[in-house]
C-alpha cells in the first residue's frame, strides 16, 4: 500500500505522524489525496504540525500514486508540484528543433525545491554514485523512460567557473546533456512545458 517512506527531505516527525491510519484519520481529510471506501487516507501532503504543503510529501505522492496506477492521484500531486514545488532552473542550452538539451542538476550554495542546500562534496558524490549505479530518468519523477525515448550522453561536475549561454554555471555543479529521441517530449520541451532537471530519491524501510 502507498505509504511514507523515508527520505532526506521528510522529516521523522512526519513519518511518525502518517504512520498507521490510526494516526492519519486525527488529520483532516483535506491532508490526503485519496481517501478509499473504507476510509483509509493515502498519499499526505500537507506538514502535519502546520498544515501547509509539504514538497517531500507531495513528491512522494507523485511517484508512488505513478508506481500503483493511481492516475488522478497522481495527477493532483503533479499539479501541487508544478504550483508549490518545481524546480525553476531552465535547461541552459537546448536545441528547440534537435535533439539535445544541457541542464544543471544541482548547483552547490542553492536551494532545491525543497530548501535543501547542497555542498560541492555532496553533488559530486551523488552524480558519481548516478553515473556508476543508475543512467536512468523518469518523466515527472513517476514514469521510467526507455534508451529509445531518451538517452544520456553526459553527466559531470563543472570542474571550474564557466558560462553557458550567458548563464553562469560555479564549480561543483552537476550537468547533463540529454539527446531526447521522443518527439512528444521534445515538443514538451520546444513549448516550455519542461524547462529542466529535478532529482528524486528515496530510502525505504529502516
Amino acid at each position: 500500500m502507498p505509504n511514507v517512506i523515508k527520505t532526506r527531505t521528510i522529516p521523522e516527525y512526519i513519518r511518525e505522524a502518517y504512520l498507521t491510519q490510526k494516526r492519519r484519520r486525527e488529520y483532516p481529510r483535506s491532508y490526503f489525496l485519496y481517501i478509499d471506501e473504507q476510509g483509509n487516507r493515502k498519499f499526505p501532503v500537507r506538514d502535519p504540525k502546520t498544515g501547509a504543503y509539504h514538497c517531500g510529501l507531495i513528491r512522494a505522492a507523485l511517484t508512488r500514486a505513478g508506481q500503483y496506477k493511481y492516475a488522478q492521484v497522481e495527477q493532483k500531486a503533479r499539479e501541487l508540484y508544478q504550483r508549490y514545488c518545481a524546480k525553476k532552473k531552465e535547461f541552459v542550452a537546448k536545441e528547440v528543433k534537435g535533439e539535445m538539451v544541457l541542464g544543471v542538476v544541482l548547483a552547490p550554495g542553492e536551494k532545491d525545491a525543497d530548501g535543501d542546500v547542497f555542498t560541492k562534496e555532496e553533488i559530486e558524490k551523488a552524480c558519481w554514485d548516478y553515473n556508476t549505479n543508475f543512467f536512468n530518468v523518469a518523466y515527472r519523477h513517476g514514469v521510467m523512460l526507455t534508451k529509445e525515448e531518451a538517452e544520456l550522453l553526459e553527466s559531470y561536475i563543472a570542474p571550474a567557473d564557466m558560462e553557458i549561454n550567458g548563464e553562469k554555471v560555479p564549480a561543483g555543479t552537476w550537468l547533463q546533456r540529454w539527446r531526447v529521441k521522443d518527439e512528444g517530449l521534445r515538443k514538451k520541451i520546444a513549448d516550455g512545458e519542461i524547462v529542466g532537471f529535478s532529482i528524486g530519491g528515496w530510502i525505504e524501510g529502516g
